[in-house]
């Protein structure tokens, strides 16, 4: 059966569905069919009108159809029964063009066949006239509102028509055979085939967009990024807003395109036209992609879309009340820093999981704790820095965790030295304003009142006046020029009349500002002057705290470019010198707590506790497995600090063991020891979020964003590239539909039973690392397995052998050596999976050649 096939004559009229997934037409046949937007396949046929149909429309769940005889009909979108019927009270019948009719919600506008424009509600089934043109009505559009309609007409322009006030203008000149409206922006196409975006409220132009020839017979808007405009000849253009001289040309309909519509959410737009044919179109290539006579290629292989080895932020583990815990304990107040925790797990267990997930928590506490002052038990001033030991390969590797936290705390400052010059001076203004004794009590306090704590307050004031100045000057210049040398009346007037309100303005601005200074004495301006202080003792607070993270970065900048040049050997010690910084910085924070706290604890507190992660320790050789652990006893010196570490415990051991430290130093370091639960029956979460069915994806798929388009400007006569360049431009080349199939491939998808049996395998591997890896492993063999051939396909087997790999590499090299020499399965596997596969012995010795591509232990166990 063909797509799209069923209308008899020119299809005038189209609409999508708000949910993009169907399309209605209507034509010469006088019926309304409802189609599937992809497969093509007609739903339904509504019938009922006697005269061609040329406008539809959409609104919830009412579809809105009118005939040109005037016959105008509403239909249950979800029933396709009709709701009201009724028919324009007028004796003239509609203009015989497919625009000269448009829908809106419960409204229909039409253009009559004697020039007359009329809105008919079919409420009830009113007529009234809008315009009367005595010219032929070329066509028409309407907001879905009914607020305001657009009328293209035979040399007079476009008429646009607020239907709630009644009133009308016009805008423009020529022939306007195409138009589309909708609130803020009207889109005209004419007959010499110009189409111009305009200020639907002003009229103004704001683009225009060349490349027709013919007469334009539809236009339409694409979200807020692209419009359409088709014309007499069958080309169809599309342009991005931005690039109004590069258009997409789509190509394939046969005679004039009668209408347009677009597609929610979709860079698709549909085409009608008077060759019958219904045409969906990508409109960001250039193809069509459904529609009539368009057959669907058979699809390339599709994408394997491994799972990357990267740290979750959802948990996909388990790890919830473990991290809330944890989050709870780092940030409570009561909880008293120094403080380490040694995250302990295995390679693979989810550790970089678990400390990012806990890094989001203690970042949700604090900062729900900072909107709700008072209220708290928790910290609302934390700063977090992470550490990967795995990044840092030079020998004394802790000082490049110290040098890391220092540089978090200074906010990535580029210039530490030009922010604390910027601070220091901004501090001592502020504590002259706050603290200048020589000034009498009256005089501070005027001086307090009428100082911003904000600079750029200052600087504005200081801008308006310069800009006065310049103003009245210019004003008295043009007064000794008009009266004195041209002897100009009107020029001396109006210079006098500048530096007069210039002078005025000016006088009226400083008595506003003594008014605003002296407002306040009228309500007590010694709360006013303590307000006031307030907000200085504040800024003051918050600068010096951000001066002493500057400090302190500033000295370890220093510290470290003196090591890492060679020349730290007259110094007393790297340790020393590093311990000295860190506790500059405790002390520091410190005071900036005290004075907070005796200054009434207003406004955020300072930095109340810095937490350090340190992940992949278990990566790094025992020599710097040991630098860390000594950095985080240093650390452990200062109060303000607590540290997680993630580690695994085997390694943690073997690193003390050749450093020929104690296990009891572990004690030394950390307080609170927190090792990972195995996976148990959080493997089937994980296995379910890598591995999503479609009806998961489609739900987790995000909004789709529009693009931000710059104002355009509007061509102007006897500009460059304005409208001296109006020759139609070289359109975009077509793309070759093969090339666009394989950018555009599809996701793979496995099957449900595919899912099933990794959820019976999964319970036998280690780690949530094991279980990816599995996951990455299938897909690169079931991505060259067709729909057609998954029948004969053994993915059973092939899961079974690779998990076998992923489990214990070591083992699976035997088990594999196994099943290709010897002709008993269940001897060949490993105890804990014998009775689990299946008896096809010769199954899995035909894939063990492939399967052993995936292992370092098996790599030579590959056959052709």
């Amino acid at each position: 059966m063909e797509h799209f096939a069923g209308h008899e004559g020119g299809i005038h009229a189209v609409a999508v569905s708000p949910d993009g997934t169907r399309v209605l037409t209507g034509g010469e046949d006088r019926a309304v069919r409802e189609w599937d937007l992809l497969s093509g396949r007609l739903h339904r046929e509504l019938t009922g009108h006697t005269k061609p149909v040329r406008a539809l429309a959409l609104h919830g769940d009412t579809m809105v159809t009118c005939d040109e005889g005037g016959h105008v009909s509403t239909w249950s979108s979800a029933s396709g029964r009709p709701r009201r019927r009724s028919r324009m009270e007028t004796r003239w019948a509609l203009t015989a063009t497919a625009g000269a009719a448009a829908t809106a919600q419960g409204a229909v506008v039409a253009g009559l066949a004697n020039g007359d424009v009329v809105l008919h509600t079919v409420e009830n089934e009113s007529t009234r006239r809008l315009l009367s043109t005595s010219a032929w009505v070329r066509a028409v559009a309407v907001t879905p509102q009914a607020t305001q309609a657009a009328v293209g007409v035979e040399h007079a322009g476009v008429f646009l028509v607020d239907l709630l006030a009644d009133r009308t203008r016009q805008v423009g000149t020529g022939t306007v055979t195409a138009v589309a409206l909708r609130d803020g922006e009207l889109l005209t196409g004419a007959a010499d085939g110009k189409v111009t975006l305009l200020g639907a409220n002003t009229g103004t132009e704001l683009v225009r967009f060349p490349g027709h020839t013919a007469a334009v017979s539809a236009v339409e808007f694409g979200g807020d990024t692209h419009v359409f405009a088709a014309a007499d000849d069958g080309t169809l253009l599309a342009w991005d807003r931005t690039r109004p001289h590069d258009p997409v040309v789509l190509n394939g309909h046969l005679g004039p395109v009668l209408a347009l519509s677009t597609v929610p959410d979709a860079d698709h737009v549909v085409s009608v036209g008077h060759d019958q044919t219904i045409r969906v179109w990508d409109h960001l290539v250039g193809v069509q992609v459904a529609g009539t006579g368009f057959t669907e290629p058979a699809p390339p292989p599709p994408r394997p879309t491994p799972a990357s080895d990267e740290a979750s932020a959802r948990d996909l583990l388990g790890f919830r009340e473990d991290v809330r815990t944890l989050a709870a304990m780092i940030t409570d107040r009561a909880t008293e820093p120094p403080l380490c925790v040694a995250l302990l797990g295995p390679w693979g267990s989810g550790k970089s999981s678990f400390l990012r997930q806990l890094h989001d928590r203690v970042d949700t506490l604090a900062d729900l704790s900072r909107n709700n002052p008072g209220r708290s038990a928790f910290a609302a001033t934390v700063r977090q820095v992470r550490f990967n030991a795995w990044h840092y390969h030079d020998d004394e590797l802790w000082v490049g965790l110290v040098e890391q936290l220092f540089t978090d705390l200074a906010d990535d400052i580029d210039d530490v030295d030009v922010a604390r010059d910027e601070l220091r001076t901004r501090l001592r203004g502020l504590e002259s304003v706050r603290d200048n004794a020589d000034r009498s009590p009256l005089t501070r306090a005027v001086r307090l009142l009428a100082s911003g704590v904000d600079p750029e307050i200052r600087r504005r004031r200081r801008r308006a006046a310069v800009v006065s100045g310049i103003i009245g000057l210019l004003g008295v210049g043009a007064v000794l020029v008009g009266w004195f040398l041209l002897r100009d009346t009107l020029i001396t007037v109006a210079g006098a009349a500048v530096a007069a309100i210039t002078g005025l303005a000016s006088v009226l601005s400083a008595l506003d500002t003594v008014r605003l200074s002296l407002a306040p004495l009228a309500s007590g301006v010694r709360g006013t002057v303590a307000a006031r202080r307030e907000e200085l003792d504040t800024e003051i607070r918050n600068v010096r705290e951000r001066l002493n993270q500057l400090d302190a970065a500033h000295r370890l900048g220093r510290l470290v470019a003196e090591v890492r040049q060679g020349r730290y050997e007259p110094y007393r010690g790297l340790l020393g010198r590093v311990h000295d910084d860190l506790r500059a910085l405790d002390r520091d924070m410190r005071a900036a707590q005290a004075e907070w706290q005796l200054a009434g604890s207003q406004g955020p507190p300072p930095l109340e506790r810095i937490v350090l992660y340190i992940d992949d320790l278990d990566r790094c050789e025992p020599k710097k497995v040991v630098d860390v652990l000594a950095a985080v006893h240093l650390l452990l010196a200062l109060p303000l600090f607590v540290v997680v570490v993630a580690v695994d415990p085997r390694w943690l051991h073997k690193c003390l063991h050749e450093a020929g430290l104690p296990p009891e130093y572990l004690d030394k370091v950390f307080q609170i020891v927190y090792a990972l639960r195995p996976m148990g029956n959080r493997t089937a979460t994980l296995i379910d979020a890598l591995i999503p069915t479609e009806a998961d994806e489609a739900a987790e798929e995000p909004p789709r964003q529009a693009t931000p388009v710059p104002d355009p400007v509007p061509d102007t006569p006897g500009v460059p590239g304005a409208e001296q360049s109006a020759a139609p431009p070289s359109p975009s080349p077509r793309t070759d539909p093969s090339e666009v199939r394989e950018l555009r491939t599809r996701r793979l998808q496995l099957r449900n039973e595919e899912r099933d049996h990794i959820h019976r395998i999964a319970p036998r591997l280690p780690t949530p690392r094991s279980v990816k890896k599995l996951v990455n492993l299938y897909r690169l063999i079931r991505v060259g397995i067709r729909d057609e051939e998954f029948d004969s396909f053994p993915h059973r087997a092939v899961l079974d052998l690779l998990g076998l790999l992923v489990s214990d590499p070591a083992a699976a090299r035997e088990a594999f050596i196994a099943i290709l020499t010897t002709d008993d399965l269940d001897s060949a596997v490993p105890l804990e999976w014998r009775g689990e596969m299946f008896d096809d012995l010769h199954t899995y010795r035909r894939w063990v050649g492939t399967i052993a591509r995936f292992g370092f232990e098996t790599h030579d166990l590959v056959t052709s």
